[in-house]
């Protein structure tokens, strides 16, 4: 077994961007890592790490990108059903937020709120004119591949096109297309993005960010939808965690809400603090 961790990188929607936090309590702990899989926002956090970067660009940039958009997440939703006066039920469940999303995009025809044209600039900004020959650490960047209805993994060809295909929420990015394959994000399959990770790549830790289960009394199909949605996203969680060797939960992270874009600093600082209390009190490679 070589040394170092295949460390999986869990987190939906905004939370993904804990990774940041994440990352930086390990370079604390010199924890060796061998592999980076990741899925959602935390791909982007992933490849600044597995590039050799700095972290702390990336905080600001986050904030700077919902606080600037978030005209695009509420605003064109008016026209289908989501109004300000709902916001508050609707951070409270990125998927019931997305829910509403694909309920928009039937009665709008639109495929996605946001254009690939106003990420790309900031994804080829973090790449830095890198390709995947620069990575430090590879990284395998999980997807499912919509012609197919498979969970795939990512490991080589045009880095930009993995990361775009790693953050593409249905409903807010177009599909990407790679070769034969139609891409969106694996993580409204599951949080953390275990599926395909193989045991030869062991030891494997997988870093569970959690979501806190909505609690409000449904009223209407759609929010029907969404809560059977993350019960079932809860219950797959679950059984893909079995396949890591150990699994380490940012608990203090499950009551922050997703649409809480001002907090990002305090999201990150949280889950570093978290890591580092979990590195120092769990057994694992880094203590060997």
């Amino acid at each position: 077994m070589s040394k170092g961790i295949t460390l999986v990188l869990g987190g939906l929607g905004v939370k993904g961007i804990a990774n940041i936090g994440v990352l930086q309590a390990l370079i604390e702990h010199k924890v060796k890592i061998k592999r980076i899989v990741a899925a959602g926002i935390g791909v982007l956090v992933g490849a600044q790490f597995a590039l050799g970067r700095e972290l702390e660009p990336l905080t600001e940039y986050f904030v700077r990108f919902f606080t600037e958009n978030d005209r695009y997440l509420w605003g064109l939703e008016q026209l289908a059903g989501i109004v300000r006066s709902r916001k508050r039920r609707v951070v409270d469940s990125f998927t019931y937020f997305l829910r509403e999303r694909l309920f928009c995009q039937a009665n709008l025809k639109r495929i996605s709120i946001l254009p690939w044209e106003l990420v790309e600039a900031d994804i080829e900004n973090v790449l830095g004119g890198a390709s995947a020959a620069d990575l430090k650490i590879p990284l395998a960047i999980s997807a499912i591949d919509l012609k197919r209805k498979t969970e795939v993994l990512l490991e080589d060809g045009d880095i930009k096109e993995r990361l775009k295909a790693g953050i593409a929420f249905p409903g807010l990015f177009p599909p990407v297309h790679i070769g034969d394959r139609e891409l969106v994000s694996s993580t409204l399959y599951c949080e953390v993005p275990l599926g395909m990770v193989s045991r030869a790549k062991r030891p494997i830790v997988a870093v569970d960010i959690p979501s806190e289960l909505s609690m409000h009394t449904p009223g209407s199909v759609i929010e029907i939808m969404a809560h059977m949605d993350e019960v079932r996203g809860v219950v797959i969680k679950e059984k893909l965690l079995s396949k890591a060797d150990i699994i380490l939960t940012l608990e203090g992270l499950r009551k922050f809400r997703w649409g809480s874009y001002k907090q990002i600093p305090q999201l990150i600082s949280r889950a570093r603090g978290e890591m580092d209390r979990l590195l120092s009190s769990v057994d694992g490679p880094w203590k060997t």
